[in-house]
């Protein structure tokens, strides 16, 4: 596990990926902007409780689907790929609550801050977030999701109500470095997250790539059946109740719809 992975993917992005990486998390802001009808830090909580072992679009759908219900979905007969803890931890952001006092882990944490914000709040306090995508960008190959699930990177919440980060930290400080490099390479600022989004883009094409080469496997074909779901599920959702929401950052896979 090394920066120099980082780079390496960084420097097989395409144009579109770079791009699309760079505002990734600023047009997330406006997705969370606008399902939660101008409360950002509502709509960047939301869609980090539902998160969770779902695809962005279906985290998407889910998260707007409960805002404009006003009401926590999950659990058995819920008829959404959600747990009964998601939808207690929704209702309390509903009622009010910070996220910040329901979100456990550092990855979600994180993922929820940098939605609201757009970006990092604090340019001196650089947020990533380490998905199995991020750690493997990492790792410089693909991580199954129990390599993901052994890896020490998911944190705690102490009784003092402290987030346990160390471990996570470390990687993040991976591409806090990897940034650094490529911003002197090419004379221009780029943040960690932009860093994380653009080779996470990559890190999904290279994913899909591979797939396609090998033949999908039927775990790949009920992924690839979920997402297509999902996307069409959210463009009729949207088109209903959201359609100024035209287009949402994408994950670097072609659509499936």
């Amino acid at each position: 596990m090394s920066h120099e992975n980082i780079v390496w993917h960084w420097e097989r992005a395409t144009p579109d990926e770079i791009a699309q990486g760079m505002r990734w998390y600023a047009d997330a802001h406006h997705v969370a902007t606008a399902i939660a009808n101008g409360d950002a830090h509502l709509g960047a909580g939301m869609l980090a409780i539902y998160s969770p072992q779902q695809g962005w679009i279906g985290n998407v759908h889910n998260a707007a689907r409960v805002l404009r219900e006003g009401k926590g979905i999950g659990g058995p007969g819920s008829g959404m790929f959600a747990t009964t803890g998601q939808k207690r931890a929704a209702d309390r952001l509903l009622a009010g609550e910070r996220y910040d006092d329901i979100l456990n882990g550092p990855k979600i944490r994180d993922f929820a801050h940098l939605i609201e914000f757009g970006g990092d709040q604090d340019p001196d306090d650089p947020r990533v977030v380490i998905d199995r995508h991020a750690l493997s960008v990492a790792h410089g190959r693909a991580l199954t999701s129990e390599e993901y699930d052994s890896a020490p990177v998911n944190g705690f919440r102490r009784k003092d109500g402290s987030i346990s980060r160390r471990q996570y930290e470390h990687v993040v400080s991976l591409y806090r470095r990897a940034a650094e490099m490529i911003s002197d390479v090419s004379g221009d600022q780029v943040s960690a997250h932009q860093v994380q989004a653009v080779t996470w883009l990559v890190r999904q094409r290279l994913n899909q790539q591979a797939e396609n080469q090998r033949g999908p496997n039927r775990l790949d074909k009920g992924r690839n059946r979920a997402r297509a779901n999902s996307e069409q599920a959210w463009q009729a959702f949207r088109t209903n109740h959201f359609p100024e929401l035209a287009t949402c950052p994408g994950t670097g896979y072609q659509t499936a719809a």
